[in-house]
């Protein structure tokens, strides 16, 4: 874990000394739906629909397909679990910036470009709550001491740009544990289906 942790920060510092020799591009705005789920645990879970939403800059490396795109985004991530009529949901807010490096696959047609994109994102807990429905304990409760503030992870995207639009759909995979203690070893997961505008 901790050589992929290097590994995952040395391809940012990477990325950051790339920006030095590229061109600004351009500013894009995004947003969409989160399915996320915890991995990496024997906690039997169900995905947790949330929202996404953030910015994003394009810093084009010259003669090159490959575009830095820094970001910073609010997104809903956590997980749902249900025993007969209690339904217990784990509530987790980030600000998440990710660092990633997109290759655009350059066609013929002007109006079209897909694109694949991978890197690190470091994301900041900003609300953690646990919301019980059903049974004698219902109720929401924080749970912020009980999460880490941080959260390191990949993600990887595919989507295409259409003219001033685009869409795609991401994975984010969280490498470390959620939980402050070692009782629940649980890992972020969030599947999203996103669309925004580039200026």
């Amino acid at each position: 874990m901790k050589k992929l942790l290097l590994s995952v920060f040395a391809l940012t510092g990477l990325m950051f000394i790339s920006i030095s020799s590229v061109q600004a591009q351009g500013l894009g705005i995004s947003a969409g739906a989160n399915f996320a789920n915890f991995n990496d645990t024997d906690v039997s879970t169900e995905s947790r629909t949330g929202l996404m939403a953030g910015l994003t800059y394009d810093f084009a490396i010259p003669l090159s397909p490959i575009t830095i795109q820094p970001g910073v985004f609010y997104t809903q991530k956590g997980a749902k679990a249900s025993e007969g009529s209690i339904e217990n949901t784990t509530k987790l807010d980030y600000i998440e910036v990710p660092v990633v490096a997109k290759f655009d696959f350059i066609l013929d047609n002007p109006v079209l470009t897909p694109h694949v994109y991978f890197g690190p994102y470091v994301g900041f807990n900003i609300n953690a709550e646990q919301e019980i429905s059903g049974g004698e304990n219902a109720g929401t409760f924080d749970i912020d001491e009980n999460v880490k503030g941080t959260d390191f992870g990949v993600v990887v995207g595919a989507g295409a740009d259409i003219t001033k639009f685009n869409v795609g759909i991401r994975y984010s995979a969280g490498l470390t544990g959620i939980a402050e203690d070692d009782l629940f070893d649980g890992k972020n997961g969030v599947l999203s289906i996103v669309g925004g505008i580039n200026f």
